[in-house]
Protein backbone atom coordinates (compact mmCIF):
# COMPACT_ATOMS: atom_id res chain seq x y z
CA UNK A 1 0.00 0.00 0.00
CA UNK A 2 1.41 3.72 -1.38
CA UNK A 3 0.05 6.82 -0.95
CA UNK A 4 0.72 9.67 -3.41
CA UNK A 5 0.20 12.80 -2.42
CA UNK A 6 -0.18 15.58 -5.22
CA UNK A 7 0.40 19.16 -4.61
CA UNK A 8 0.06 21.88 -7.51
CA UNK A 9 2.11 24.63 -7.14
CA UNK A 10 1.91 28.57 -7.99
CA UNK A 11 3.31 31.08 -5.92
CA UNK A 12 3.31 29.53 -3.09
CA UNK A 13 6.85 29.70 -1.98
CA UNK A 14 5.51 31.73 1.32
CA UNK A 15 3.42 28.04 2.34
CA UNK A 16 5.07 25.14 1.28
CA UNK A 17 7.41 24.28 3.35
CA UNK A 18 4.60 24.43 6.04
CA UNK A 19 2.44 22.52 3.96
CA UNK A 20 4.91 19.40 3.65
CA UNK A 21 5.70 19.68 6.75
CA UNK A 22 2.14 18.82 8.03
CA UNK A 23 2.90 15.37 5.53
CA UNK A 24 5.89 14.48 6.75
CA UNK A 25 4.51 14.94 10.24
CA UNK A 26 1.65 12.56 10.10
CA UNK A 27 0.33 10.27 12.46
CA UNK A 28 0.13 7.63 9.50
CA UNK A 29 3.58 6.19 9.04
CA UNK A 30 2.77 4.36 5.78
CA UNK A 31 4.74 4.45 2.41
CA UNK A 32 4.16 7.39 0.59
CA UNK A 33 5.57 10.14 -1.95
CA UNK A 34 5.25 13.69 -2.05
CA UNK A 35 4.98 14.76 -5.88
CA UNK A 36 4.95 18.54 -6.55
CA UNK A 37 3.84 20.09 -9.72
CA UNK A 38 5.22 23.60 -10.42
CA UNK A 39 2.97 25.28 -12.52
CA UNK A 40 5.59 27.68 -13.82
CA UNK A 41 5.85 29.72 -10.96
CA UNK A 42 7.02 33.22 -10.49
CA UNK A 43 8.75 33.32 -7.15
CA UNK A 44 10.75 30.92 -5.24
CA UNK A 45 8.47 28.04 -5.01
CA UNK A 46 10.16 25.64 -7.51
CA UNK A 47 13.32 26.24 -5.73
CA UNK A 48 11.83 25.57 -2.36
CA UNK A 49 10.00 22.64 -4.00
CA UNK A 50 13.03 20.89 -5.23
CA UNK A 51 14.63 20.76 -1.32
CA UNK A 52 11.26 19.67 -0.34
CA UNK A 53 9.31 17.31 -2.32
CA UNK A 54 10.32 13.47 -3.08
CA UNK A 55 9.69 14.38 -7.13
CA UNK A 56 9.06 17.35 -8.31
CA UNK A 57 8.35 18.26 -11.86
CA UNK A 58 7.81 22.42 -13.72
CA UNK A 59 5.45 22.19 -16.31
CA UNK A 60 4.40 25.36 -18.76
CA UNK A 61 1.58 27.33 -16.65
CA UNK A 62 -1.53 25.96 -17.55
CA UNK A 63 -3.62 25.51 -14.15
CA UNK A 64 -4.31 23.34 -10.83
CA UNK A 65 -6.28 20.75 -13.45
CA UNK A 66 -3.28 20.35 -15.68
CA UNK A 67 -0.98 20.06 -12.72
CA UNK A 68 -3.32 17.46 -11.04
CA UNK A 69 -3.59 15.04 -13.75
CA UNK A 70 0.68 15.41 -14.83
CA UNK A 71 0.76 14.41 -10.96
CA UNK A 72 -1.41 11.61 -11.64
CA UNK A 73 0.47 10.56 -14.41
CA UNK A 74 3.85 10.25 -12.73
CA UNK A 75 2.27 8.52 -9.12
CA UNK A 76 3.46 5.32 -8.49
CA UNK A 77 0.82 4.94 -5.50
CA UNK A 78 -2.41 2.96 -5.22
CA UNK A 79 -3.75 5.91 -3.07
CA UNK A 80 -4.03 9.03 -4.09
CA UNK A 81 -4.48 12.55 -1.84
CA UNK A 82 -4.50 16.06 -3.15
CA UNK A 83 -3.16 18.84 -1.68
CA UNK A 84 -2.82 22.60 -2.17
CA UNK A 85 0.62 23.78 -1.39
CA UNK A 86 -1.16 26.89 1.06
CA UNK A 87 -2.86 24.73 3.45
CA UNK A 88 -2.09 22.56 6.13
CA UNK A 89 -3.26 19.07 7.37
CA UNK A 90 -4.19 17.97 10.59
CA UNK A 91 -1.44 15.77 12.07
CA UNK A 92 -3.80 12.52 12.16
CA UNK A 93 -5.49 13.27 8.63
CA UNK A 94 -3.85 10.48 6.73
CA UNK A 95 -4.60 8.07 10.02
CA UNK A 96 -8.44 8.51 10.27
CA UNK A 97 -9.09 8.61 5.91
CA UNK A 98 -7.25 5.40 5.69
CA UNK A 99 -8.66 4.12 9.09
CA UNK A 100 -11.75 4.79 7.22
CA UNK A 101 -10.64 3.36 3.87
CA UNK A 102 -10.16 0.27 5.58
CA UNK A 103 -13.53 -0.49 7.92
CA UNK A 104 -15.04 -1.34 4.20
CA UNK A 105 -13.58 -3.23 1.69
CA UNK A 106 -15.61 -1.49 -1.27
CA UNK A 107 -14.78 1.71 -0.18
CA UNK A 108 -13.01 3.78 -3.06
CA UNK A 109 -13.25 7.59 -1.77
CA UNK A 110 -13.09 8.91 1.81
CA UNK A 111 -13.83 12.57 2.61
CA UNK A 112 -13.08 14.32 5.54
CA UNK A 113 -13.81 17.90 6.74
CA UNK A 114 -11.81 21.41 6.18
CA UNK A 115 -11.64 24.49 9.24
CA UNK A 116 -10.27 27.94 7.83
CA UNK A 117 -7.76 29.46 9.64
CA UNK A 118 -6.63 32.94 8.78
CA UNK A 119 -2.79 33.14 7.57
CA UNK A 120 -0.75 34.83 10.08
CA UNK A 121 0.95 37.11 7.70
CA UNK A 122 -2.04 39.53 7.00
CA UNK A 123 -2.81 42.55 8.60
CA UNK A 124 -5.70 43.51 10.95
CA UNK A 125 -7.47 45.25 8.04
CA UNK A 126 -7.01 42.19 6.00
CA UNK A 127 -8.23 40.14 8.63
CA UNK A 128 -11.31 41.42 8.90
CA UNK A 129 -12.05 41.61 4.80
CA UNK A 130 -12.20 37.70 5.07
CA UNK A 131 -14.66 35.06 6.13
CA UNK A 132 -13.67 32.27 8.23
CA UNK A 133 -15.04 28.99 8.68
CA UNK A 134 -14.78 28.08 11.83
CA UNK A 135 -16.88 24.71 11.83
CA UNK A 136 -16.02 21.75 10.02
CA UNK A 137 -17.23 21.84 6.43
CA UNK A 138 -17.41 19.22 3.51
CA UNK A 139 -16.73 19.87 -0.10
CA UNK A 140 -13.30 20.01 -0.47
CA UNK A 141 -11.54 17.96 -2.30
CA UNK A 142 -7.88 18.96 -1.96
CA UNK A 143 -6.38 18.27 1.16
CA UNK A 144 -9.72 16.29 2.27
CA UNK A 145 -10.48 13.24 0.07
CA UNK A 146 -8.14 9.73 -0.30
CA UNK A 147 -8.97 8.15 -3.45
CA UNK A 148 -7.83 4.81 -5.00
CA UNK A 149 -6.05 5.21 -7.85
CA UNK A 150 -8.16 3.09 -9.52
CA UNK A 151 -11.00 5.22 -9.43
CA UNK A 152 -9.72 7.69 -11.93
CA UNK A 153 -9.59 4.98 -14.94
CA UNK A 154 -12.96 5.05 -14.59
CA UNK A 155 -14.12 8.84 -14.05
CA UNK A 156 -11.19 9.90 -15.95
CA UNK A 157 -8.73 12.70 -15.24
CA UNK A 158 -9.73 16.19 -14.39
CA UNK A 159 -10.37 18.67 -17.15
CA UNK A 160 -8.34 21.41 -18.14
CA UNK A 161 -10.39 23.35 -19.78
CA UNK A 162 -11.61 24.89 -16.32
CA UNK A 163 -9.55 27.19 -14.86
CA UNK A 164 -11.43 26.81 -11.85
CA UNK A 165 -14.08 24.83 -10.45
CA UNK A 166 -12.07 21.59 -11.89
CA UNK A 167 -12.39 19.18 -8.73
CA UNK A 168 -15.93 19.81 -8.44
CA UNK A 169 -16.57 18.58 -12.12
CA UNK A 170 -14.42 16.07 -11.32
CA UNK A 171 -16.66 14.53 -8.41
CA UNK A 172 -19.65 15.10 -10.54
CA UNK A 173 -18.07 12.70 -13.02
CA UNK A 174 -17.08 10.37 -10.00
CA UNK A 175 -21.06 10.01 -8.84
CA UNK A 176 -21.60 9.03 -12.09
CA UNK A 177 -19.36 5.87 -12.35
CA UNK A 178 -21.09 4.77 -9.14
CA UNK A 179 -17.93 5.02 -7.12
CA UNK A 180 -18.41 3.52 -3.21
CA UNK A 181 -17.82 6.95 -1.23
CA UNK A 182 -17.40 7.66 2.79
CA UNK A 183 -17.93 10.55 4.58
CA UNK A 184 -15.97 11.27 7.89
CA UNK A 185 -16.71 13.71 10.46
CA UNK A 186 -12.86 14.17 11.29
CA UNK A 187 -11.17 18.13 10.26
CA UNK A 188 -8.45 16.77 8.14
CA UNK A 189 -7.15 19.83 6.24
CA UNK A 190 -6.78 23.11 7.90
CA UNK A 191 -7.39 25.59 4.80
CA UNK A 192 -5.59 29.21 4.71
CA UNK A 193 -7.24 32.33 4.20
CA UNK A 194 -5.10 35.20 2.35
CA UNK A 195 -5.64 37.40 -0.03
CA UNK A 196 -4.25 35.02 -3.13
CA UNK A 197 -6.30 32.24 -2.96
CA UNK A 198 -7.77 31.19 -6.11
CA UNK A 199 -11.33 31.38 -5.37
CA UNK A 200 -10.68 34.68 -4.32
CA UNK A 201 -8.65 36.27 -7.32
CA UNK A 202 -10.57 34.32 -9.64
CA UNK A 203 -14.30 34.73 -7.79
CA UNK A 204 -16.13 35.59 -10.42
CA UNK A 205 -14.92 33.31 -13.13
CA UNK A 206 -14.87 30.49 -10.65
CA UNK A 207 -18.81 31.06 -10.91
CA UNK A 208 -18.87 31.20 -14.49
CA UNK A 209 -17.47 27.97 -14.78
CA UNK A 210 -19.52 26.37 -11.89
CA UNK A 211 -22.64 27.20 -14.13
CA UNK A 212 -21.04 25.97 -16.82
CA UNK A 213 -20.37 22.59 -15.24
CA UNK A 214 -24.07 22.28 -13.92
CA UNK A 215 -25.18 23.04 -17.47
CA UNK A 216 -22.94 20.13 -19.01
CA UNK A 217 -24.68 17.68 -16.32
CA UNK A 218 -28.65 18.77 -16.65
CA UNK A 219 -28.15 18.13 -20.77
CA UNK A 220 -26.12 14.83 -19.76
CA UNK A 221 -29.72 14.10 -18.06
Amino acid sequence: MKLSIIMPLYNAGDYLEEAVESIRNQTWNGEREIIIVDDHSEDHSLALAQRCGDLVISVEHGGAAKARNVGLQMASGNYIFFMDADDVLSPDALEHLFAAMKEDADCEVVYGKATDFVSPELSDEQQRRLKVREAGYGGVLPGCALIKKSVFERSGYFDENLSSGETVAWMMKLKETGAAVREINQITLKRRLHMTNTGRLKREEEMKNYAAILRERMLKR
